[in-house]
């Protein structure tokens, strides 16, 4: 009896120490903390995995699924979908099955991936509460697959447009169609954030008003770090909450893909798009927010193709830089602009502005810019009947032919 309990002792012992050895190896390769996720390439695997035990890594992109029926679900097992008062419809992959949930007005919810529809009856005011899924949370991407509410109210002798039945959520108010749209938020749950607010007021209860939004809790990677034996063998230890425990053992995120540089409201991730004002017919008063493309690994450049634009301007024949954006600002002014980072006319490299308004750019022109690939825009308290916005289509391509 004896012999075999120390062949045991020593058998724990050797792989402790393996163990050991190959996460201290690890970490001395791949530790970097001052990685930006920003606009580093550096793979999700150099991240902290947090613990030995949570090896399996999924990312909320591959949460989403489509449910029999042709709608939008999550995947999850059946005891998780049923807790959070879904409805399995139909299977993905290997996981679990393709839950259809729906928050309800009112309600509160910490899942990873929430999807809010409309009710039947409108009410007054309609409230969802997200609160944190766990402490690595630092954005919300809110996705717009459906969106139509009033339009708004615009007036021509007051120069006003007012959202009546209207979105809120940040520093964004939002009526009119905006289907396909996108909004990151900063939720950094780390720094003390402790939820974000959803609301749909509807004064006006217009009828036809819809929406299907789908909102993704995204987390930060966190850097390596040298593990010491206590927290190596029992990553559990000093928790307190049952729901963390749960989340310790289940399949750790990866929202590498997801997430936006900092201060970046839109994030488009693809190589090629088209991006759009809020509002399909006049875009939104009061708007201040940065449009950020993802680049290219390497050298590369990014042409845009202009499908619409048309803003607000002071002047009646200038309608770049200090023309849309004066250095000195007045009450009464028109400051509507899109600011394109280091752009410049694909037909003329001599017209390098970075503020554009009014009818700066026609149908069918092309610009060309380098990195980074931002857009600012900006839209006062003013309204006019010309300010029915832009669409903007890009392609960035790799700089080495």
């Amino acid at each position: 009896m004896v012999p075999s309990l120390w062949k045991i002792i020593a058998l724990v012992l050797i792989c402790a120490h393996t163990i050991r050895c190959a996460l201290w190896k690890d970490n001395v390769f791949y530790n970097n903390v001052n990685a930006s996720y920003a606009y580093s390439y550096k793979p999700t695997q150099d991240m902290d995995d947090s613990s030995m035990f949570r090896q399996a890594r999924r990312s909320a992109a591959s949460d989403a699924c489509t449910t029999n029926e042709g709608t939008s679900g999550t995947c999850l097992s059946r005891f998780n979908c049923m807790r959070q008062g879904g409805i399995p419809k139909g299977y993905c992959s290997t996981y679990g099955v393709c839950c259809e949930t729906n928050l309800q007005c009112g309600q509160v919810s910490s899942s990873k991936r929430i999807i809010i529809k409309n009710p039947v009856q409108l009410p007054t005011v309609c409230q969802y509460v997200i609160t944190p899924y766990s402490s690595n949370v630092c954005q919300l991407l809110i996705e717009f697959e459906q969106f139509e509410l009033n339009q708004p109210t615009n007036d021509a002798t007051l120069g006003t447009s007012t959202c009546g039945d209207r979105f809120l959520v940040g520093d964004f108010t939002l009526c009119g169609e905006n289907s396909g749209q996108h909004i990151y938020l900063p939720y950094d749950v780390a720094a003390g954030a402790t939820q974000v607010t959803l609301e749909f007021s509807f004064p006006t209860k217009w009828a036809q008003s819809s929406w299907n939004l789908i909102v993704t809790q995204l987390e930060c990677p966190q850097p390596k770090k040298r593990f010491g034996a206590s927290n190596m063998v029992m990553p559990f230890m000093g928790q307190t909450n049952l729901q963390d425990l749960r989340k310790i053992f289940s399949a750790k995120h990866s929202d590498w893909e997801l997430l936006a540089p900092p201060g970046c409201s839109q994030y488009f991730r693809q190589p090629t798009g088209t991006i759009k004002s809020f509002g399909d017919i006049y875009y939104m008063e009061n708007l201040h927010y940065t449009i950020c493309i993802r680049p290219l690994p390497g050298p590369s450049v990014i042409e845009y193709t202009v499908n619409k634009f048309s803003l607000s301007s002071e002047q009646t024949d200038s309608f770049y830089d200090e023309n849309c954006h004066p250095l000195i600002l007045t009450d009464g002014r028109q400051n509507d602009y899109l600011m394109i980072w280091n752009a410049m006319f694909k037909d003329d490299a001599t017209m390098q502005p970075t503020y554009f308004c009014g009818q700066a750019l026609s149908a069918g022109q092309e610009l060309v810019a380098t990195a980074p690939y931002q857009m600012y825009f900006n839209s006062d308290d003013q309204w006019s009947s010309v300010e029915t916005g832009f669409s903007i289509s890009y392609r960035v391509k790799s700089a080495i032919s």
